[in-house]
């Protein structure tokens, strides 16, 4: 047969393993946006939401690292996840992008927490809550399915790697 079997697989412009990932690549974006924020002039975590996580010992910059950081390594390994199949080279690609997105939500249920308490002294919630619990639930499901992705690909390459041994 020449042509393969089943649908083929959309190009995409981030490579042929990226599809289905934009929430990723949103998320690895705004991380990097988040990091040029903090690192701009000003005091952003001394705002009144924000001071309890200030409070904790989290500087702007410590912060600004930790998400220019953590946007980088995920830009990469998506792009590399997209370009290459991980499941050969190591580190595998899905296993940085399942740790980046669970880091992501573990900031994102940061966040939620510290306005929820905030909502607590304040005369009103803040309305960005469900914007980060939203953020956080979605960046969880991103770590799960990554977490797949890295299982499944290595029985696929598995699985063609002893076809192409038996071929020989």
């Amino acid at each position: 047969m020449l042509f393969p079997v089943g649908p083929s697989t959309p190009a995409h412009p981030a490579g042929a393993y990226s599809f289905n990932r934009l929430f990723e690549w949103a998320m690895a974006v705004m991380m990097l946006l988040i990091a040029v924020t903090l690192a701009m002039p000003g005091d952003t975590m001394e705002r009144a939401s924000l001071k309890p996580i200030a409070d904790l010992g989290f500087s702007e910059g410590n912060m600004a690292f930790f998400f220019g950081a953590v946007g980088v390594l995920r830009v990469t390994a998506l792009w590399l996840n997209g370009h290459i199949n991980n499941g050969v080279t190591k580190p595998n690609g899905a296993n940085i992008r399942a740790v980046c997105s669970g880091l992501g939500a573990l900031v994102m249920a940061q966040l939620t927490l510290a306005l929820v308490v905030d909502a607590f002294t304040a005369e009103a919630p803040s309305f960005v809550i469900p914007v980060f619990g939203t953020l956080t639930i979605f960046e969880a499901i991103s770590c799960y399915v990554a977490r797949l992705d890295a299982v499944d690909r290595r029985s696929r390459l598995g699985r063609a790697l002893t076809a192409l041994e038996r071929m020989k």
